[in-house]
């Protein structure tokens, strides 16, 4: 599509600047002088575009590298998993029981 889109500019800018030859030929300076800030213009668009697709390029290499690997995906969310158990036997029983180590271990009371 951006060939497309350059080979368009390129075709209006010739157009444009055979109008501005053809203006000065004929003693119309006003109209040379249009055409000529015309084709500026599209030279402006043909550099702007240029820019703006090497813009999308970096993005998409950024986005592409920022993106994690399964595998690191993975283990994150194991990591994740992990620090989220005070101890082995909490993680076991679903958190029905603790170890004896356990900080979190403490009396139980029935009382409701």
């Amino acid at each position: 599509m951006a060939g497309l889109l350059h080979t368009a500019y390129g075709a209006l800018f010739g157009w444009l600047a055979w109008c501005a030859v053809q203006s000065a030929r004929n003693h119309a300076p006003w109209a040379c002088a249009a055409f000529a800030a015309g084709s500026c213009f599209v030279l402006v668009a043909v550099i702007r575009e240029g820019d703006l697709a090497d813009a999308r390029r970096r993005e998409a290499v950024r986005a592409q590298r920022a993106t994690p690997h399964p595998a690191d995906a993975s283990a994150a969310a194991a990591a994740v998993a992990l620090a989220g158990w005070c101890c082995t036997a909490w993680a076991a029983t679903a958190g029905a029981e603790h170890d004896q180590a356990c900080r979190h271990r403490g009396p139980r009371s029935n009382a409701a």
